[in-house]
């Protein structure tokens, strides 16, 4: 009875031992899985903050093809072996209706609807000093700070109207550009006897900001109303014995 009593204490406790050891390497495991999720988190959230991309000017093609400029203002680089993970998405209308399209990065051109890098500036000039952008043969290089690439961006549509264009890094930084005029200018004339006038306008937006000027001296007090997406309104407390002209701007 005796050597069984010990046996079984052994047993017990080379048990304990094992589970106790068992406990710690998973904590520790625990731990490492924790501590490289964390690092991972850090890492990501480092590029976020650090990553900074814009469209700027643009220009059509063809009918079914334009270029825009996509500057890197942030602090990080994005290897161009990367830009198959980009999210290039375009909205246009077809004719008909309203449509939204995921472009594949392509720099060969030969999908039916693609996006490619055509040139690359730094510095306002046409080229790349650091981690060079090679666009024939093997495709390598990375996007560095302070350098703009002219994209091409081609759609498989007769003649699509492009409204607006958004640029998703790897990392999920966004680049927004709305394809349409940022502002609108001309003159507008209050015909004599009347006291309002309607102007159009073509930046296909409600403006944010509406500025008058007469061309000469008025005794009356105008303003602006009903403004909207493609026109406004310019009203004179009185009509006026003669034409009232105004030059306008609107952004």
């Amino acid at each position: 009875m005796g050597q069984s009593t010990v046996v079984a204490t052994a047993f017990t406790a080379i048990m304990f031992v094992a589970g106790v050891s068992i406990l710690i390497m998973s904590t520790v495991s625990g731990f490492s899985t924790l501590s490289e999720a964390l690092t991972s988190q850090t890492e990501q959230r480092d590029i976020v903050l650090n990553e900074r991309i814009e469209f700027g000017d643009w220009l059509f093609v063809d009918s079914s093809t334009l270029r825009i400029n996509a500057s890197n203002l942030g602090s990080t680089s994005i290897l161009i072996n990367s830009f198959d993970k980009m999210d290039l998405i375009a909205s246009y209308n077809d004719g008909a209706s309203e449509q939204t399209e995921w472009v594949s990065y392509d720099q060969s051109e030969a999908s039916a609807s693609y996006w490619s890098v055509n040139r690359v500036f730094f510095r306002n000039q046409q080229q790349d000093l650091i981690n060079p952008i090679s666009l024939t043969g093997t495709v390598r290089g990375a996007w560095d700070s302070d350098e703009i690439l002219e994209l091409e961006i081609h759609l498989d549509e007769a003649t699509p109207t492009f409204e607006y264009l958004t640029l998703i890094t790897p990392a999920g930084v966004k680049a927004r550009s709305s394809l349409t005029k940022d502002y609108d200018l001309g003159t507008a004339t209050v015909v004599n006897g009347t006291s309002v006038v309607v102007v159009s306008h073509l930046i296909d937006q409600v403006p944010e900001n509406v500025m008058l000027t007469p061309t000469s001296q008025i005794g009356t007090e105008y303003w602006v109303d009903n403004v909207d997406s493609d026109s406004f309104e310019i009203h004179l407390s009185n009509s006026q014995a003669s034409d009232i002209t105004f030059y306008w701007h609107v952004e």
